[in-house]
């Protein structure tokens, strides 16, 4: 656990600051320069994605930052009406940024990919840090997929989250979903990219100054340690995914999470990304011929004959 100034496990602040800024561990650029690349590319492919792509924006599912954006196959004409009743999956992204930076409007782009391939895409925006409490996140991120589900409720819904939208994504699976059963039967994948999954060792480190979490907290919010004491509520496939050139940190969390959840015999898989680091692997999925783009599709389109095959469409209980 934590110990005094040596930090978390015997490891110093300036170690754990080093391990858990994936900035730091870009090949590409100095670690100002890739978040500065990272953030002019999002924005420039998702202002093109929006004048592209059919879609709903600014969807209001909670207050102020709860919003999401939610574009429809191309193929498809623009009475958005008729999704409703549809049984097209639906991939719902929430975007990383440490708790405190980032939006849904960066990441429009991914529905580019998704839309072609015949998918509806939700690009969920939730409010940041210090405004709102990690728990407050997580409380909207559960009002998000409740809100979709509601929204389409004859469609296999797919989870997927960068960083620490991985780590909110993790969340739902150790979520109370009792009196919504109906949630938990929708889910039908999971994508976990470059997530982190133990929130104690950023406790003692400049991540954790808007954040304001103590151990307790931490621990309570952290989906890996939720995990060695309770089954998971939500059961499906579940993909985490890391980058070649990221921390070692990131990655040992990913790999030790798939590996927790196997031992619940949750299919899990754990994938690296060869040549990309913590902002390219998901600036990559811009084109649909992206091998992880690729393999998320692949999921969704395996888990959909599944159902179709055993006539398991969830009950949206409406």
């Amino acid at each position: 656990m934590m110990d005094g100034k040596e930090g978390f496990h015997g490891k110093s602040k300036d170690w754990l600051e080093q391990y858990y800024s994936p900035s730091r561990w870009s090949k590409r650029m100095k670690a100002d320069e890739v978040v500065e690349h990272h953030i002019k590319l999002c924005n420039e492919y998702s202002e093109t994605t929006r004048q592209s792509v059919n879609g709903e924006l600014s969807i209001a599912y909670g207050e102020k930052k709860a919003k999401m954006d939610i574009f429809y196959p191309t193929l498809m004409n623009a009475d958005y009406t008729g999704y409703a009743d549809s049984a097209i999956p639906v991939l719902l992204f929430v975007h990383g940024g440490y708790w405190q930076a980032g939006g849904r409007k960066m990441y429009d782009f991914l529905s580019n990919a998704w839309t072609k391939a015949g998918c509806i895409a939700a690009i969920v925006g939730y409010n940041l840090a210090p405004e709102a409490s990690l728990q407050q996140m997580v409380t909207e991120i559960q009002a998000a997929v409740k809100f979709v589900v509601n929204r389409f409720p004859k469609s296999n819904l797919f989870l997927s989250g960068h960083s620490a939208g991985a780590h909110l994504c993790a969340m739902m699976m150790v979520s109370d979903w009792s009196k919504d059963p109906f949630i938990s039967q929708a889910v039908c994948g999971m994508f976990l990219i470059s997530g982190v999954f133990d929130l104690l060792p950023i406790v003692g480190t400049y991540v954790n100054d808007e954040l304001k979490l103590d151990e307790d907290s931490a621990a309570r919010l952290s989906p890996q340690r939720i995990l060695m004491k309770m089954s998971p509520t939500i059961c499906c496939p579940v993909m985490a995914v890391v980058e070649e050139h990221g921390s070692p940190e990131f990655i040992r969390q990913s790999k030790e999470f798939a590996d927790i959840l196997k031992s619940y015999n949750v299919p899990s898989s754990f994938i690296e990304m060869p040549g990309v680091d913590h902002f390219g692997i998901i600036e990559n999925m811009i084109n649909p011929e992206d091998y992880l783009c690729k393999q998320i599709l692949k999921v969704v389109e395996e888990e959909g004959g599944k159902r179709k095959k055993t006539d398991e469409i969830p009950n949206s209980g409406l």
